[in-house]
């Protein structure tokens, strides 16, 4: 058991280390993504493994192409927000049979939101609010796009794909409970998003970021609206929650 778990850090420390040198993440970043890979790893196994770090990968593929909002590095926060429901679904593998699903609802939550945003702001469509409709920015939060939202639907089945095939959770039934429930945990991504979600505006650089504390810039951002602490990071953190439930419920159910 021990020398599983050291394997296990070692190489969520060697993929987090690696990702810091490529600039994805930064060096709390990187202090995070090990303690998830390494959870994700010691109690998932190898492929459960193999499916969080398609998600990091085919996400920072995505950010990594032009076209997008100007790319920073992933701190803490962020990596948190996305993949600690995931981990800590990981860690019940052994001791609950629906923890496999939970594990991979969340990971389509993040995948599917993260797809939408990067497919979206690059398709050269113009999203709307998913609550007025009204024609939004791209990159907006809450605002959706036919072209993001056929990037989120086709990231939540990648990952259910890759669960039923790596996993073993269930075949077909496995693979279409898991991407309606990526796709689901999106779509609340969007609707917080687009209601009350904190919005933000720096006073220093005059910027609209979707945090207080954002990148490349020393000053703190203030709330102009929205509740207080539902920033990006913590709608993120609820939508793998939305999209783990739901996808244990639908394995329950079956």
């Amino acid at each position: 058991m021990a020398l599983q778990a050291l394997i296990a850090f070692a190489a969520a420390a060697i993929v987090s280390v690696g990702a810091w040198r490529l600039g994805a993440l930064d060096r709390g970043g990187t202090i995070a993504g090990t303690a998830v890979g390494a959870a994700v790893f010691g109690f998932g196994g190898l492929n459960a493994a193999a499916i969080l770090v398609f998600f990091f990968v085919s996400s920072s593929a995505l950010s990594a192409l032009s076209g997008g909002n100007e790319r920073s590095r992933r701190g803490a926060r962020q990596v948190l927000a996305n993949g600690s429901v995931a981990a800590l679904a990981a860690v019940m593998i052994p001791f609950h049979p629906l923890a496999g699903l939970g594990f991979l609802g969340a990971l389509a939550a993040a995948t599917a939101d993260t797809w939408a945003t990067e497919i979206g702001v690059r398709s050269g469509a113009r999203p709307r609010s998913i609550l007025t409709f009204e024609v939004q920015e791209p990159g907006t939060s809450g605002a959706i796009s036919l072209p993001g939202t056929v990037g989120s639907a086709v990231g939540a089945c990648a990952v259910g794909a890759a669960g039923a095939w790596l996993l073993g959770e269930g075949g077909l039934r496995c693979a279409l409970v898991v991407a309606i429930s990526g796709l689901a945990g999106s779509l609340f991504d969007s609707l917080l998003g687009a209601g009350p979600q904190a919005g933000y505006r720096c006073p220093e650089c005059g910027s609209s970021p979707e945090v207080a504390r954002h990148a490349d810039c020393p000053a703190t951002a203030e709330r102009i609206s929205g509740l207080p602490g539902l920033d990006n990071d913590a709608v993120n953190f609820l939508a793998t929650q939305v999209g783990a439930l739901l996808c244990v419920i639908g394995g329950a159910l079956w």
